[in-house]
């Protein structure tokens, strides 16, 4: 759990309860989390925020008063939006970040640097979904589009009119999720509309 908020809250579903805290350390609120393993054995939270850094916080170290990340990537220049592991590489040490300037970067953890850049819109980034099996990566912007790139930067498809004779554009992007086995897409806008679309 992040938020605006100093605090990352670890909690177990199970239980109900908060199993370990860290001090997220960024200059503003958090506005993306996620979980990743490395091939090293480390369990990493990860989290990005409007200081437009990916920190990563090992969940095997204790925390007492530390407030620095494990890992700290650094390199985009708008507020994040979204931070992913990128399960579908061959390798388990790359992650994918978004931030609201359109712009996607995907890290090597290893060396701590960005591998690849992608421009994924020209306007304001709203939304990113990574899917977890296939190299498909979903974003929307408030400019009424969702553009559908593989992990290599290539676009593949521009969804900008809702399905039907006449249909209408889509509203402002705020949210897009993927199913986690099938190449399904679901997205909500501001205009009131959940859409799905498939291959």
């Amino acid at each position: 759990v992040g938020g605006d908020s100093i605090f990352l809250r670890v909690w177990d579903m199970n239980t109900e309860r908060c199993i370990q805290t860290f001090a997220s350390g960024a200059d503003g609120p958090t506005t993306c989390l996620s979980s990743m393993s490395s091939d090293s054995g480390a369990e990493y939270l990860v989290s990005g925020g409007t200081d437009q850094i990916v920190r990563l916080f090992d969940h095997r170290v204790s925390r007492e008063g530390d407030k620095d990340p494990d890992l700290k990537l650094e390199g985009h220049s708008a507020p994040l939006i979204a931070v992913e592991p990128l399960l579908n590489s061959n390798v388990d040490n790359q992650l994918i970040s978004g931030a609201s300037n359109g712009e996607a970067k995907i890290w090597d953890i290893r060396t701590r640097k960005a591998i690849k850049t992608i421009a994924v819109h020209k306007e304001r980034m709203t939304a990113m979904v990574l899917h977890r099996y296939a190299p498909v990566l979903a974003t929307g912007s408030d400019g009424h589009v969702i553009n559908i790139h593989s992990t290599t930067g290539e676009l593949g498809n521009t969804i900008r009119y809702h399905d039907g004779f006449l249909g209408q554009r889509i509203g402002p992007v705020c949210s897009l999720s993927l199913h986690p086995l099938k190449l399904i897409l679901a997205a909500g806008a501001t205009d009131s509309i959940i859409s799905i679309y498939s291959q």
